[in-house]
């Protein structure tokens, strides 16, 4: 079984979703909420892809 959702949209807010930097979509969600409004300023306020490995680590292959 997998430990992670297909749909990253129907994903609970504490799933991961940056494997690199251990972020979850809630926090993603949360810095948007907060005025990141583009990709950059979403890693910038997160840390998002900060070991730019996502790719390699997520089981989703993506």
């Amino acid at each position: 079984m997998n430990n992670f959702s297909e749909n990253i949209l129907l994903a609970p807010d504490n799933e991961q979703v940056c494997y690199c930097s251990n972020i979850t979509k809630g926090q993603i969600l949360k810095a948007i909420a907060g005025g990141a409004n583009t990709l950059a300023k979403i890693k910038g306020t997160t840390g998002a892809c900060l070991a730019a490995r996502c790719k390699e680590m997520n089981p989703r292959g993506r």
